[in-house]
């Protein structure tokens, strides 16, 4: 039997050790990347499976289908560029772009500024610069919270600076909110603006037969990126380039020379599942069940995108200890696959679990989602990659209600993960203004806020963290820039939060309107 006291206290010994948090992390990180479909994933899967299984998950579900994966090598033995006569060193490929005959494609090359395309482009290798931060003043941009119509900054402003927040972890090290953050402090805002410009869809304007793309970024911070947000297929075989390279293929192409670009690829139907699992509470499969919903996506290039499933495997395993009759609630497990796959979740839809069993919802009346753990900040200075000293800056989401702020609060004062910023966006934040959106898939249960025709929503209180990514968008950052205390003190955190969730009087916890 556990008492009340003893339900509202997180036992230090049924806590994850930094032994199994890094053994845990060893197999995400060999099976990097880990793309849907792929055998690497298949790997990680089997893995999460088989220890939820042993931490006492029942009633495991694997909701399949079918689907066209494209895949390339690795390394650049399947793709390059030769421009000029001159063997050009390519950062990445462009994922499911289509793909080249084996000699690749000949053809002259053409500069193109996506802010203002040349006329044509057809037969020709389009080379496409990414456009530049804008300048202030942001007129184009809601800057201000409107807390009667809930609605937040919008475009440049949310993605691309620092919000308003609740509470920050480390707060002397952040710049003003709503500025232009430069790279040299951090570039994990810069490589986010440049990544998302989806600039293959200037090239397919044009008529273009192949795209290089030059990112504003060092070598080392291009090399291994891959495409995102996931394209759907499109025809137009493209390679990424860092600054380095990428000029003297941009004075190629100004100068009308001729260059060779080759991308070997393969496309083949391959299965794609998302994952379910139940710890049972002290109702399950009855009518009075509640479930708090652990949400996830396992799919991704980096040891931390996606390592979030390790963090809710952590709380599976520390409820695992509490006897089943004493647990308030069921633990659902929804490990989903989309994010990187062609098109992402919007393709995929009516594949969804919670689409094809829209009845799971009457059961669920929390959520936790956790993305991105352990994750260090990086800068670029003199093009030179280097670590600033700081965790990744991550958010800790909220709804909005009182107690479940003050519990964020304490909770990052508590563990003080790196760099940590509360948000709760649904009100303004200290300073009155808009806070961070919420983002991935634990928009799932921020109750509508982006939109039923993206992910299913389901309006229940619950807690999200989520690091910015940075330096993890490529294939190549593995344990070796992985920090295993971060990603403890974020996983304790989320688990204290979980044990919230787990025992609150759910009228107490609900979320307000307005």
């Amino acid at each position: 039997m556990v008492t009340k006291d003893q339900q509202s206290i997180l036992n230090p010994a049924w806590l994850l050790s930094a032994g199994e948090t890094h053994a845990w992390s060893q197999v995400r990180d060999a099976c990097r990347p880990a793309m849907t479909g792929s055998p690497n994933w298949r790997k990680y899967l089997q893995f999460l499976e088989g220890k939820l299984v042993e931490f006492g998950a029942v009633d495991v579900l694997k909701n399949k289908w079918t689907f066209d994966r494209w895949w390339t090598s690795e390394d650049p033995s399947m793709w390059g560029l030769v421009s000029d006569g001159k063997e050009r060193e390519v950062a990445f490929y462009g994922a499911y772009s289509g793909s080249t005959p084996l000699e690749g494609i000949t053809a002259e090359l053409i500069f193109c500024d996506p802010r203002n395309p040349p006329p044509a482009m057809e037969g020709k290798i389009a080379v496409i610069p990414t456009m530049p931060h804008p300048q202030p003043p942001y007129e184009d941009y809601v800057q201000n919270f409107n807390p009667e119509e809930v609605a937040w900054p919008s475009g440049y402003l949310v993605d691309f600076t620092y919000n308003d927040y609740e509470y920050r972890v480390d707060d002397d090290t952040f710049p003003p909110i709503f500025e232009f953050v430069d790279p040299a402090e951090t570039f994990s805002f810069d490589i986010w603006w440049q990544l998302q410009q989806r600039l293959h869809f200037v090239a397919l304007e044009g008529g273009a037969a192949g795209l290089v793309v030059v990112y504003d970024m060092a070598h080392d911070r291009t090399r291994g990126l891959y495409a995102f947000p996931v394209p759907d297929f499109y025809e137009c075989p493209t390679l990424f380039l860092g600054r380095e390279e990428g000029a003297k293929v941009i004075a190629d192409a100004k100068s009308g020379k001729t260059a060779t670009l080759r991308l070997e690829a393969t496309v083949e139907p391959s299965e794609a599942y998302q994952l379910i699992a139940y710890l049972p509470g002290k109702d399950y499969g009855t009518a009075k069940d509640e479930h708090l919903l652990l949400v996830n996506h396992t799919d991704g290039p980096s040891i931390t995108q996606d390592n979030g499933a390790l963090g809710l495997l952590a709380i599976v395993k520390y409820f695992s200890h509490i006897p089943p009759e004493d647990r308030q609630r069921t633990l659902t497990v929804f490990l989903d696959c989309r994010h990187y796959m062609p098109g992402m979740e919007l393709a995929h839809y009516d594949s969804d679990w919670l689409i094809c069993h829209p009845e799971v919802k009457k059961h669920i009346v929390g959520m936790i989602h956790i993305e991105h753990l352990g994750e260090l900040e990086y800068r670029e200075i003199d093009g030179r990659v280097e670590p600033t000293g700081y965790g990744e800056h991550s958010y800790l989401w909220v709804r909005n209600n009182p107690t479940l702020i003050d519990a964020a609060i304490q909770a990052a004062r508590q563990f003080s993960p790196s760099k940590l910023q509360v948000v709760a966006p649904e009100r303004p934040g200290v300073h009155g203004r808009g806070q961070q959106w919420w983002w991935g898939v634990g928009v799932i249960g921020s109750g509508g806020l982006e939109g039923e025709d993206r992910i299913p929503c389901i309006d229940v209180p619950g807690f999200g963290l989520g690091g910015f990514l940075g330096n993890y968008w490529n294939i190549h950052s593995g344990i070796d820039v992985w920090s295993v205390e971060e990603h403890i003190k974020q996983v304790n955190m989320m688990t204290h939060l979980a044990n919230i969730l787990m025992n609150a009087n759910l009228e107490d916890i609900q979320p307000l309107k307005g």
